[in-house]
């Protein structure tokens, strides 16, 4: 009996493992490609660094570089990000659905869900969801973007 037990934890670690290796590095510097992306504004090269548990994401635009933090394990991180020209903190968490990173952004009158993930031919896709509550209305975008360091 305590063989068969010890037998099914060790498949339980073992998978885990397993599961938590098979996990898409999305380090590197992304490129997105405007021919096969569905998607509304810019998109300006990504550069992601990993240490650990935390992902962070650097864009630059006209000269000025904003950064944003995702924690990988599921702890809430709050970012400044520019809305309408202005900064406002916002909160994102992470979590994992598979081999996707998908990252609920609540907001006072949108709430955005991010889904990252690495196709098999090395692509990086990024699917934003924002739901407008207040109007009852939905719209998505997909950027596909390649590796280009």
């Amino acid at each position: 009996m305590m063989r068969a037990i010890l037998a099914a934890v060790l498949t339980l670690a073992s998978v885990a493992g397993v599961s938590a290796q098979d996990r898409p590095n999305f380090e590197g510097t992304w490129q997105i490609d405007t021919a096969t992306s569905r998607y509304y504004g810019g998109a300006p090269t990504e550069m992601i660094t990993v240490d650990g548990s935390r992902m962070t994401i650097s864009r630059t635009v006209a000269g000025s570089t904003a950064s944003i933090v995702y924690m990988l394990d599921g702890t809430p991180t709050k970012n400044l990000v520019s809305v309408a020209g202005k900064q406002i903190e916002m909160t994102y968490t992470s979590r994992w659905e598979g081999n996707s990173l998908v990252t609920t952004i609540p907001g006072a009158v949108v709430n955005r869900t991010e889904k990252r993930s690495i196709a098999a031919d090395g692509t990086m896709e990024v699917e934003l969801t924002f739901d407008f509550f207040k109007q009852g209305k939905s719209e998505s975008s997909i950027k596909l973007f390649i590796r280009v360091g």
